[in-house]
């Protein structure tokens, strides 16, 4: 190989650009908020106040909610506060918190992270208005190499095992991918060779 044709390749590499890096994924704890937000953010109706009962466990989603409540002008108080008894009342519960990963192409996993939560309203005079179960999941793809970076390992409900990577992906697809671009390379030259060789 000449220095020509290693200037064409180069060449080649330049034009093609670098692979724009795709967007960092949210996070399974920011999921999991998603969803209780999804899930409860409505409940209240046109309450202006109340308090609200939160389970000991994933305690970050208390936080979303508290949050979204705050920015919309809601007050929000504890169960112990001194207004509970005048106060209407929002209890929830996790009934499930899973996440699930599943083998897809080139380097990436089809990632799944569902929310099961039981909640009850009650009104200021103890009477439970409303008590249901919202379930949501969300479905999309990720990169393997970030499925680290989306767990939080204080908080086991955001991790879950990867799915092995089969031969194919980790031997086959880079090696076939490796062929194709020499394959590329080879008639690239070859064609401009034959070009020459005629006169055109």
């Amino acid at each position: 190989m000449n220095c020509r044709m290693l200037s064409c390749i180069v060449l080649l590499a330049l034009a093609a650009g670098p692979v724009p890096a795709p967007a960092q994924a949210p996070t399974n704890m920011e999921i999991y908020q998603q969803h209780a937000v999804a899930c409860l953010a409505s409940v209240p109706g046109s309450a202006s106040a109340f308090t609200l009962g939160t389970p000991d466990v994933m305690t970050y989603l208390e936080t979303a909610l508290v949050t979204h409540w705050t920015e919309a002008g809601v007050a929000v108080f504890r169960t112990d506060s001194l207004l509970a008894q005048t106060l209407p009342s929002l209890m929830f519960s996790v009934d499930e918190a899973r996440v699930s990963y599943a083998a897809a192409r080139r380097k990436r996993l089809a990632r799944t992270v569902s929310l099961a939560l039981h909640y009850s309203w009650t009104s200021r005079t103890g009477r439970i208005v409303n008590s249901e179960r919202c379930t949501k999941s969300r479905e999309d793809v990720v990169l393997r190499s970030e499925a680290a970076q989306l767990a939080a390992a204080a908080h086991p409900e955001t991790t879950a095992a990867l799915p092995p990577a089969g031969w194919s992906r980790r031997y086959l697809e880079p090696m076939a991918l490796g062929a194709a671009t020499v394959l590329t390379v080879y008639l690239f030259f070859n064609l401009r060779s034959s070009r020459g060789s005629s006169g055109g």
